[in-house]
């Protein structure tokens, strides 16, 4: 029997265990964290008492959770624990919970071997609206000093990139205080990789595990579009990151968004791994 219940504090580690399991299941590598987690369960807005669940089987083992941040959805169960109805439970609770929130659609993202995971999302009415494919750098042939600049406190990138993004297919709009939160408070925020091209662009890096750095985003200014600057911010991250000690670039793009595909292979990115972001309509 399984049963839910809002999560607290003290679910934290257990819910992140259970993300990083998932992550390896699906994806062959972890990908989140127990910081990562918190992070989301601190932003504004964010009522953990309303807006998250945990899944406890008979015994009040947690086998699965669930959480929105902003608009999106993060159901994830215990890969060894899956077909116990704990995911059929959530999603439940997901939807009840997306529609007194507001919310017009779920969205959940899967890895590429997420079978189970799959069938239980189209059973239930969502459909792949687009994927994400990590790609990957290795830095051994990178030279030079970077480019640009790193990252100031008293740096505000939010306007850059809310112009950059409000244009693309899945932005979801975050207000500033959320998205400064975010992205630029965040636990693996790397501001000397960080590279910015003041008022006109910026490659955000996160520090990861195993000297990898992470490109969360890369925005440019649409006034500046179409000069060259996404690529050679990029290039500059790669200098800035074999000069920090990296070995490794990563990032991710959407299958959706071509021309920063053909711009990340020119720069020889290749794809590790991919993710699909399946939506369902919620009524209004």
């Amino acid at each position: 029997m399984i049963t839910l219940r809002p999560a607290t504090d003290e679910d934290a580690p257990r819910a992140a265990e259970i993300a990083i399991a998932v992550d390896i299941a699906e994806v062959g590598e972890p990908d989140y964290s127990l910081e990562d987690l918190r992070e989301e369960w601190a932003e504004p807005g964010f009522d953990l008492a309303l807006d998250s669940a945990v899944a406890e089987d008979a015994e009040g083992t947690v086998i699965g959770f669930a959480h929105f941040r902003s608009g999106d959805l993060v159901v994830a169960v215990d890969p060894l624990r899956q077909g116990e109805g704990a995911g059929t439970a959530l999603l439940d609770w997901a939807e009840r919970r997306g529609s007194e929130r507001g919310e017009t659609r779920l969205r959940q993202a899967v890895g590429d071997r997420a079978d189970t995971a799959r069938a239980l999302l189209e059973g239930r009415g969502f459909s792949v609206a687009r994927s994400y494919y990590r790609l990957e750098r290795g830095l051994t042939d990178v030279e030079g000093e970077p480019d640009f600049r790193g990252l100031a406190p008293e740096d505000a990138l939010f306007g850059i990139y809310d112009a950059a993004f409000s244009r693309i297919p899945d932005y979801v709009y975050r207000d500033e205080e959320t998205w400064t939160q975010r992205s630029l408070h965040a636990h693996n925020l790397d501001a000397e990789t960080t590279r910015v091209a003041e008022g006109r662009g910026f490659a955000l890096v996160r520090r990861f595990e195993d000297d990898v750095a992470y490109v969360e985003l890369l925005a440019v200014h649409p006034d500046h579009g179409g000069q060259g600057l996404g690529g050679a911010l990029l290039t500059a991250v790669f200098k800035a990151a074999r000069s920090g000690g990296y070995r490794q670039v990563v990032l991710n793009v959407a299958s959706d968004n071509p021309n920063a595909l053909r711009l990340y292979e020119r720069v020889g990115m290749t794809q590790r791994w991919r993710i699909d972001d399946y939506h369902k309509p919620l009524p209004n």
